[in-house]
């Protein structure tokens, strides 16, 4: 692994666990076992660490993501694979993250959102393919499920209001998760649901 793949893995681990604000480049630095000027030798400023951090997630999301849909067998198992890799991240990811984001560097949250919309056109495009393979109900508005669902992933994990009524965010999001897909779902649909819920592993 050269320097900057180095820099950039150490980065994205401090800025998912403590958000930007709480991250210095002495800490980003010492992470690395490099000195200060290495650091800016290979990164001019903070802010476009971040970015490029911010960048490279991305990347690496949609990469697995397309992977998962080429060797899945149907859309859904494709859903239930993509949904166990945001469940994943999001548990990996700190409130502080996203909040930082939006408030420091918000040219750097318009393009986060920006992916999020790439992510809601995949998702209407896959139950869209789900409604051609008789998983998904005709009258379903592809595109306005695909919104609802990310945007209650996201206020899930924006927002925990959850927390006083003793509720864990894992059992939140599966829940979210599992009434969307079944919200959705033909008779096949529910059938094919109960046959991934028997044979999937919680988390792969």
């Amino acid at each position: 692994m050269d320097i900057k793949e180095r820099i950039l893995t150490e980065c994205s681990q401090m800025l998912m666990s403590a958000g930007p604000s709480s991250m210095t480049m002495d800490d980003v630095a010492r992470a690395c076992g490099i000195s200060k000027r290495t650091l800016y030798e290979t990164f001019p400023d903070k802010r476009t660490l971040i970015e490029e951090c911010v960048n490279r997630q991305h990347k690496a999301k949609n990469a697995e993501v397309k992977e998962i849909f080429e060797t899945s067998g149907n859309c859904f198992e494709a859903m239930y694979r993509v949904y166990q890799r945001v469940r994943k991240m999001y548990a990996n990811t700190s409130v502080a993250f996203i909040n930082d984001i939006k408030r420091l560097y918000p040219d750097i949250f318009s393009q986060h959102m920006g992916n999020e919309k790439l992510t809601v056109d995949g998702l209407s495009s896959v139950l869209r393919k789900a409604q051609d393979e008789g998983l998904v109900i005709k009258r379903i508005n592809p595109e306005i499920a695909a919104y609802l669902f990310v945007a209650s992933m996201r206020e899930l994990h924006e927002n925990n209001h959850f927390a006083q009524y003793g509720f864990k965010s894992d059992d939140m999001f599966d829940h979210v998760f599992i009434s969307f897909l079944r919200g959705v779902a033909t008779i096949k649909g529910i059938e094919m649901i109960e046959y991934l819920e028997k044979h999937q592993p919680d988390n792969q």
